[in-house]
């Protein structure tokens, strides 16, 4: 891929503006509409959130793209959602499309689009978001897929540096703590139960006087418990 100067200063722009740390929103809809202006034959571009494990368009730069990103939405079908799941960038033609997509195909076709290019923006191996770029002239090429891929980089950037990005990673890594320790626990309380052939009641019993006694939780309890009988097999 030949970088262009244009494409050279809008990552150079947007470079400045990650640094000025602008809300998630305006950042998002910056690099959609650098996406128009630097991606070949790009004539309107969306970005979809992840939100809950569910996307939700976060930007739009023409009604067209909000549209379209609607429409898969209803249906639970499209270059978007296949995207989301694949993890993986979908370049297609419209011409053709009908079978595989017939919902979204046919409201392509109304609204004059010709071509769609989707490409995820990964968090190490979760998809944060898609980057939807539409073209009302062409498909897109490779120099398409080439310069969208660096696009969708930047809003990885963008949202794993937003304040609601870290304080929702931040509650599913405690909720991820706190359900594992649990399952230590009764994993402890089974082993219990059968070596001292007791009942749940009286193993739990037994796990809390041992936190007591040793100055520690019951989970560093339970977890004490597990290596010993791992250690003995």
């Amino acid at each position: 891929m030949v970088v262009s100067q244009e494409l050279l200063a809008s990552m150079t722009e947007l470079a400045e503006v990650l640094q000025r740390q602008q809300t998630l929103g305006s950042v998002l809809a910056h690099i959609a509409e650098v996406a128009t202006t630097s991606v070949p034959c790009c004539d309107a571009a969306s970005v979809a959130l992840s939100v809950n494990g569910r996307p939700t368009t976060a930007s739009a730069t023409a009604r067209v793209a909000l549209e379209l990103d609607m429409v898969q939405y209803d249906h639970h079908d499209g270059p978007c959602l296949t995207t989301f799941r694949t993890m993986q960038a979908l370049r297609i033609d419209l011409v053709g499309l009908d079978e595989k997509m017939p919902h979204f195909a046919v409201a392509a076709r109304r609204l004059g689009v010709t071509g769609v290019l989707s490409t995820p923006c990964l968090w190490g191996d979760e998809p944060v978001a898609t980057l939807n770029l539409y073209s009302c002239s062409r498909p897109f090429d490779e120099t398409a897929e080439a310069v969208a891929a660096v696009l969708a980089a930047q809003v990885t950037v963008a949202v794993s540096r937003s304040p609601e990005f870290v304080a929702a990673r931040d509650l599913v890594e405690q909720a991820q703590r706190e359900a594992d320790d649990q399952a230590d626990v009764s994993v402890a309380t089974g082993m219990l139960m059968a070596h001292q052939t007791c009942t749940a009641e009286e193993a739990a019993g037994l796990l809390g006087r041992a936190a007591h006694d040793d100055e520690q939780t019951i989970v560093q309890i339970a977890q004490r418990i597990i290596r010993q009988h791992r250690s003995m097999r």
